[in-house]
């Protein structure tokens, strides 16, 4: 996946709640279990299986050693062995190998999976403008956008969704990742796992950090503007704007409200308040 320059600025919607308050007020953001994603795709590529049947369960047994005991894990080959040869001669048959292969491929990928699964995702997008993001993130727009600054920061901690990228792991690449210790096939498998997604989701512009452990964690960033949602309610609107001004968290923010262009449905800012905390 080649590299791209992290825009100065990224943006996170939010309905108003709890998460929101926390991210405004004491700069803590949510890491999610990409398990909990509204795309069930999303983080859960297939495994191309690219390998002869003795690698591909040398492959299998490495990842399953990662949790198992040695014996377990051989008797579990040995299972998997056993359940193709319903279907013939798994050395001899076709249909019996190609069964045994998709069995193996599919242990691979449920180890690959525990293995990514203590992992927290923080997503952000290039944009604050999003129709759809508004409707989806924002409480059908009666939420917000929150601005933040990036200068501080590098691709090497926030990186670009690929929309246009293959969504298959290749054993291949788990081999050498697994029992070569190669850096490069390692980088592909995490960038496949977590970064590629379906193209129909592009509209998103999407941006990760990603750490190793999902929950709430300490932002990175600096928030440097508050968007309003078109139908964000001015209760809502008054009581961040006081509150912030109150505790003074913000060198610098910009509070923006927010109207629909008629005809257009594109969304425009109409009203904007630079507030100075010294």
């Amino acid at each position: 996946m080649c590299s791209k320059p992290i825009p100065r600025k990224l943006y996170k919607y939010r309905r108003f709640d709890v998460f929101c308050l926390r991210l405004l007020t004491h700069a803590k953001v949510m890491y999610s279990d990409p398990r909990l994603f509204n795309d069930p795709l999303d983080c859960d590529p297939t495994i191309e299986v690219d390998l002869d049947m003795m690698d591909l369960e040398r492959l299998c047994y490495r990842m399953m050693r990662r949790t198992q005991p040695q014996n377990p894990a051989r008797s579990e080959i040995g299972n998997y062995r056993y359940l193709s040869s319903e279907y013939g001669d798994f050395k001899t048959q076709p249909h019996a190998e190609d069964t045994l292969k998709c069995m193996l491929a599919q242990r691979i990928k449920d180890e690959l999976t525990k293995e990514f699964g203590t992992f927290g995702v923080f997503l952000l997008s290039n944009r604050w403008g999003s129709v759809l993001m508004w409707g989806h993130y924002a409480d059908h727009h009666r939420g917000v956008c929150i601005e933040f600054d990036t200068a501080d920061v590098g691709t090497a901690q926030f990186r670009p969704v690929n929309y246009r990228g293959a969504r298959r792991i290749r054993a291949s690449d788990l081999l050498k990742w697994k029992r070569d210790g190669s850096a490069e096939a390692k980088r592909q498998v995490f960038d496949t796992f977590f970064l590629a997604k379906a193209d129909p989701w592009r509209y998103e512009k999407e941006w990760r950090d990603i750490r190793t452990e999902s929950g709430v964690k300490e932002a990175s960033l600096r928030v440097t503007a508050v968007y309003f949602g078109i139908q964000c309610d001015a209760s809502v609107v008054q009581s961040i704007v006081k509150f912030l001004d109150v505790i003074r968290t913000l060198r610098f923010t910009a509070w923006h409200r927010l109207t629909i262009v008629s005809g257009s449905g594109a969304i425009i800012s109409t009203a904007t308040r630079l507030g100075r905390v010294n």
